[in-house]
């Protein structure tokens, strides 16, 4: 075996401790985001808590501004990749439609509560880093919309206006960070299940 063969594995290590570490700077700044506010949470501090340099950090993200588009791109792109897949397949409009509701209703309890944050409140964002928020919010609205539109369509849903439909849809979701992690009154899977059972019932006259 040559040596540049023997040598081959070791960028791959490179790009995985890179990738893992970038994937740590990027959960540590969604947390203290959502937790302050863009204003209040500086390089610095985040730095700190990862134990780096503020230096070390520039060498990941120039900016302030290209850390906090990162941390949307990770939980926006992340997003989209599930409810793609919960979405995917030889599935009726309605069981898609639930599909989508329990995979949105554990990113939002379980899996990204933090990340989500970003998307649901106001933390004082800069337009520019707003504008691309707005546009992963559009891919994402688009897959509801799809499904909503198609099940109307084979009359597996019955809504009078599919607009205020998904509208009242996203309410009712965007609603539950606001009291589960006070509550608990049952585990994020059981609340997916229950939340998705009944917004579907709610569209489409009947079970799940």
């Amino acid at each position: 075996m040559s040596a540049q063969a023997l040598a081959t594995p070791a960028p791959r290590r490179a790009d995985r401790r890179r990738s893992k570490r970038i994937d740590e700077i990027l959960r540590v700044a969604t947390r203290l985001l959502a937790e302050r506010g863009y204003a209040a949470t500086s390089l610095d501090e985040i730095a700190e808590v990862l134990d780096l340099s503020k230096a070390s950090l520039y060498h990941y993200f120039p900016s302030k501004e290209a850390l906090i588009l990162g941390c949307l791109e990770r939980i926006g792109n992340e997003t989209l990749e599930r409810l793609t897949e919960a979405a995917a397949g030889p599935l009726t409009a309605r069981d898609r439609l639930h599909a989508v509701l329990r995979a949105q209703v554990l990113i939002l309890t379980r899996d990204q509560p933090a990340g989500a944050a970003l998307f649901l409140q106001d933390v004082g964002l800069p337009e520019a880093v707003r504008e691309r928020s707005r546009a992963l919010v559009d891919r994402h609205d688009r897959i509801f919309r799809s499904i909503i539109e198609e099940g109307v369509r084979t009359g597996e849903l019955h809504v009078s206006d599919p607009t205020v439909a998904r509208l009242l849809m996203y309410g009712a979701i965007n609603f539950i960070p606001a009291w589960f992690n006070r509550s608990r009154r049952m585990s994020p899977e059981r609340l997916a299940d229950v939340a998705a059972d009944t917004l579907v019932q709610l569209v489409g006259g009947g079970p799940a």
